[in-house]
């Protein structure tokens, strides 16, 4: 395809289909790759600000479970005392 006036050959017709296939694979590519990028820098934030919420909710747990024993044990003695038996 060197010159305008004369038609391309077979070989060079395939050897430029084979160049922009091959281009456009690599511009392909390096766009899958970038959004593969930000996929995982989505799911980083969203699993680190997760860990962060599951934390506390099992701290606010802990809390609940400590006030509850008490409770319970304030329940038991004040039914011991006046001699009334626990329901189960």
């Amino acid at each position: 395809m060197e010159n305008g006036d004369q038609p391309a050959t077979k070989r060079e017709v395939e050897t430029a289909i084979k160049t922009a296939v091959d281009a456009a694979k690599d511009e392909l590519l390096e766009a899958m790759r970038g959004i593969e990028t930000k996929l995982l820098q989505a799911f980083y934030g969203y699993a680190k600000s997760n860990d962060g919420r599951v934390l506390e909710v099992e701290a606010n747990e802990a809390v609940l479970r400590t006030r509850l024993a008490t409770l319970e044990s304030r329940v038991m003695e004040v039914e011991r005392r006046l001699n009334i038996s626990p329901t189960q």
